[in-house]
């Protein structure tokens, strides 16, 4: 009966050079792969970044009613034919923020290049007349002028400021009024500066029930956050004036 002879793998029975050189291909084929494919990814990446698809392709403004489409775009200063993923709508945002009668705002892009700006405007709560010029107070306690006929005659509603002189002052005025509770200023219809020779910052609130409230720039938001006014106008129905004097309020009945 035969023997089977057994084999045994031996790693001289293959061509070692030949193997390395195939080692040594497949490794050049891929090194050349990865510098063809890096080259394509970088030319493509800088056809994009050079065409007219990595631009901007459109600015759009909702939520304006009265602010002008136009001072939103002014104040955002957005150049058209910028690469649009390097836009920093952040700071877009704060610069739009200074905008008069805008409360808030939001900037977006989507992939497509489109830039989006969404604005909520501030609520008027104030007007004054100052050498023919309308000035007007928002709810933030900003101070605009302004021209328009239509913003002017939706005016009407809020309460008119009297007897100012200095838009400085009317700016002071507005930073504090702006803290007074609001049923306050809901029941306020005419606001008169009316200053006495040893108080320069008088006012004078003239409510819609036809009371008088004697105020100071510096101490309304104070005065009124401690006065009850709701409370008092039916506790104390038989007085028109109210003074306020630093913690005390003094009252005189209707004649």
């Amino acid at each position: 009966m035969a023997h089977q002879q057994d084999y045994y793998y031996n790693e001289h029975d293959e061509n070692q050079v030949e193997k390395i050189l195939k080692t040594k291909k497949k490794k050049r084929l891929k090194k050349r792969f990865k510098v063809l494919l890096f080259l394509i990814v970088f030319v493509a990446i800088g056809a994009y970044f050079t065409s007219d698809y990595s631009r901007i392709q459109s600015i759009r403004v909702v939520g304006c009613e009265e602010v002008s489409e136009d001072d939103i775009l002014e104040y955002a200063a957005i150049d058209e034919k910028a690469i649009y993923w390097f836009i920093n709508t952040n700071h877009i945002e704060e610069k739009i923020k200074e905008v008069p009668l805008v409360k808030k705002v939001k900037v977006s892009r989507d992939l497509l290049g489109n830039i989006k700006i969404e604005i909520e405007e501030a609520e008027r709560i104030a007007y004054c007349d100052i050498e023919d010029r309308t000035y007007v107070i928002d709810e933030l306690g900003y101070v605009s002028e302004t021209s328009d006929p239509k913003i002017i005659q939706s005016l009407q509603s809020c309460p008119k400021l009297s007897g100012f002189k200095d838009v400085e002052f009317l700016k002071s005025f507005a930073s504090e009024y702006i803290k007074i509770p609001e049923l306050v200023k809901s029941q306020t219809s005419d606001i008169v500066y009316s200053p006495q020779p040893a108080d320069e910052t008088r006012l004078e609130f003239v409510m819609d029930n036809g009371k008088i409230m004697y105020l100071r720039v510096e101490d309304m938001a104070e005065q009124l956050s401690r006065f009850d006014y709701e409370a008092s106008m039916t506790a104390y129905s038989d007085y028109c004036q109210f003074s306020f004097e630093g913690e005390h309020v003094y009252m005189e009945k209707c004649e």
